[in-house]
């Protein structure tokens, strides 16, 4: 149990570290392009254009200094057909209900949602439904759900499931750092931070049963696809 104490603090250092110096990089790049200081303002969700690639390289470098070689214990292979469609379809699902409940609660400030012109919509595609889904899930389950599970394996069986302390905390911790950006939106913090929370346990889950990385990833890819098409929906009506 020590051990895993001790891998919990490490991962959440890294964590940090790694979040901070992607802060670090958006700021310096806004600064040196003081137009995209506007656009950011405009859209925050560009931030994520510069936030996600430099989380992902260094999540995957931290997964690759702390693996050892080993990648497949770090989820990096490919899950079998089986192993894939009944968590993805119970995913799209759920992505489906807490996105459409949340939306209901706390509308998404327009500026959040994808632009009304094309160019927009598919930059805002790539950055948020793909690259963020991508980045986010290598770090949180990745990095850190694996750090913890492969030091002890804390596991919680209901059945034909198992949700691992690594998944618990790695959701948890991805919930929380979605308190900034919903003060930074004007969104309700805690709708946000349930709803990050509940797909980071989705996509613990899912990374558990499956062992590969892809699944947690594709789940992601459904919360935020169903958020997009909402966003699209919504906004003529928020004009």
């Amino acid at each position: 149990m020590i051990e895993w104490l001790i891998a919990l603090g490490i991962g959440i250092v890294i964590s940090m570290v790694i979040y901070s110096v992607s802060f670090a990089v958006m700021v310096a790049v806004a600064k040196k392009r003081k137009s995209e200081v506007n656009i950011t303002l405009t859209n925050p969700w560009m931030s994520s254009a510069i936030v996600s690639p430099v989380v992902l390289c260094l999540s995957l470098l931290a997964i690759f200094l702390m693996s050892m070689g080993m990648l497949p214990l770090w989820g990096f292979q490919l899950p079998t057909l089986e192993a894939m469609v009944l968590p993805s379809t119970i995913g799209l699902i759920a992505a489906i209900v807490v996105v459409v409940v949340s939306q209901h609660i706390s509308p998404t400030p327009k500026k959040m949602n994808p632009p009304s012109d094309t160019r927009g919509r598919i930059t805002f595609f790539i950055v948020i439904v793909l690259l963020a889904s991508i980045a986010e899930e290598v770090h949180f389950r990745g990095f850190l759900q694996n750090i913890l599970d492969n030091t002890l394996l804390l596991a919680f069986n209901f059945g034909w499931f198992s949700i691992t302390g690594g998944a618990i905390v790695s959701a948890i911790v991805f919930g929380l750092i979605h308190v900034a950006p919903a003060k930074q939106m004007g969104a309700s913090v805690p709708v946000l931070v349930l709803s990050a929370t509940i797909l980071g346990l989705i996509a613990g889950i899912s990374l558990t049963i499956s062992g590969s990385i892809l699944l947690p990833i594709i789940i992601h890819i459904e919360f935020n696809l169903v958020g997009f098409f909402l966003g699209i929906r919504s906004k003529p009506e928020s004009s």
